[in-house]
């Protein structure tokens, strides 16, 4: 067919006809394109369906990296673990050595398998398990702010959650406020819920919404989750004198009358919150852990107290090694001026200061000498040894002194509370009044009778 288009009037019409339109003698038939595809769709395909021998065969016509990502989306054991194929997740990364913590769109091999597409409970915890004997990091959230642990929770997957239980932060929160109890309690998922506050998560902290796990559950009617989640009565609440300084007793325990509150306490609260565990406060709350016990704990004592998860045991741990660490100074401690007006208070702050600091002097050393008992700061060189002996000597002469003012301030210090009221000094002086006032009144009366009787007698 000519692709030649001729046009003139109807051939149905005359040649003398007025009509002045024109026509098209013959459709024109132009081929279609043919659709794109991608060179890596076979690939893709494959990966999607779980075909380990079309997956080689590809990789080897495309010359294709493992880690590469497939279409510029994720790499294939991305795909392999959303889509749950265990068999050519097991290739991967056992024989062709792909990156378990290679990102795509902020997404790891970890959340995609924790967000299996299969939703096969078994399979999902065999990939799990196999990504980190090779190194997977639990910790890490997307962009929205979901954490593989979430996506288990959120999953029902209580093989994986078993498994990720003891490395991961239950205080974490998504992008809405919500910690992966929320995600539990939104799907009903009784057996991870159960799991959860056994472990000791933090079943109070709410939302971005302001609503609690707890009223979550109502919302939905979960009745079943009610009777697992903790009720608030339950729930120890840290006295609030423990968290803060309130009088002057807390900022010198030793000198003036003892309190329930364990020594310098708020001072261990606010190393804590530094350290992003500030909801481990309760455990040394109810234990009475001082100042000085927490600097020189090790990970038994803290076991011990109740930090079960060793997670947060490292970070303590982490957070004592990085307060022993941190640079003193002698010009850090506050000082009386020879010519100065300073009144008793503020003298009485000062030796708080020095005492405080004493104290953590001690501590430090505590630590140091049971670690180096432990053989855990390796082997200490002679000058080292000379330094840390001098400094000793000159830490026994500054709590020598110390030890002295501190006699001396105590001596001003009172057997008993000023504000001590004693109720049965009270109503003992409160007896005596009313046998003097008996006594008075009476000598009144007999007095005034007495009158009366001379008066009566001499006018007879």
């Amino acid at each position: 067919m000519s692709s030649q288009c001729t046009y003139g009037p109807p051939r149905d019409s005359d040649s003398d006809s007025s009509y002045d339109g024109f026509y098209f003698s013959d459709e024109i038939k132009r081929s279609k394109p043919a659709p794109y595809v991608h060179p890596e769709q076979k690939l893709y395909n494959a990966a999607l369906d779980g075909d380990l021998q079309m997956v080689l065969e590809e990789m080897r016509r495309l010359i294709f990296h493992v880690d590469q990502n497939v279409r510029g989306g994720p790499s294939l054991l991305m795909i392999a673990c959303r889509e749950g194929h265990y068999d050519m997740v097991d290739w991967l990364v056992e024989k062709a050595k792909a990156n378990v913590n290679k990102q795509y769109d902020s997404v790891m091999p970890l959340m995609a398998a924790c967000d299996c597409n299969h939703k096969d409970p078994y399979l999902a915890e065999k990939i799990v398990r196999l990504l980190l004997l090779h190194g997977a990091v639990v910790n890490v959230s997307d962009k929205f702010g979901m954490t593989p642990f979430m996506f288990a929770c959120q999953n029902g997957f209580t093989g994986v959650v078993r498994l990720l239980i003891k490395d991961v932060s239950f205080d974490a929160v998504d992008n809405q406020g919500c910690t992966p109890i929320f995600h539990a309690i939104e799907k009903n998922h009784v057996d991870v819920v159960k799991m959860l506050v056994e472990a000791g998560v933090n079943a109070t902290i709410a939302n971005n919404k302001g609503y609690t796990p707890t009223q979550v559950a109502e919302c939905h009617g979960y009745y079943d989750l009610l009777e697992i989640l903790p009720h608030p009565p339950s729930t120890y609440l840290v006295p609030t004198h423990f968290l803060g300084y309130n009088t002057l007793r807390d900022h010198i325990p030793r000198i003036f009358l003892k309190s329930d509150c364990p020594e310098y306490f708020q001072e261990l609260n606010g190393i804590l919150q530094s350290i992003n565990v500030g909801n481990m406060v309760q455990h040394f709350a109810i234990a009475r852990i001082s100042l000085a016990e927490f600097l020189v704990m090790d990970e038994q004592s803290l076991r011990e107290v109740g930090i079960e998860y060793p997670i947060y045991r490292n970070k303590i741990l982490k957070g004592i090694l990085d307060f022993h660490l941190h640079h003193w100074s002698n010009k850090s401690i506050a000082r009386l001026k020879q010519d100065g007006m300073d009144n008793f208070y503020e003298i009485l702050m000062i030796a708080a200061n020095h005492l405080q600091q004493l104290i953590i002097i001690q501590a430090s050393l505590r630590f140091v000498l049971k670690n180096q008992e432990e053989n855990q700061l390796g082997h200490l060189s002679e000058t080292q040894l000379a330094t840390i002996k001098s400094n000793l000597q000159g830490y026994r002469d500054v709590l020598s002194q110390t030890t002295k003012t501190v006699k001396y301030l105590g001596s001003f210090s009172p057997t008993q509370n000023p504000l001590f009221i004693d109720f049965n000094e009270i109503l003992a002086e409160r007896k005596r009044k009313k046998v003097r006032n008996y006594f008075k009144y009476t000598t009144i009366i007999l007095g005034i009778s007495v009158f009366i009787c001379l008066k009566c007698k001499w006018f007879s």
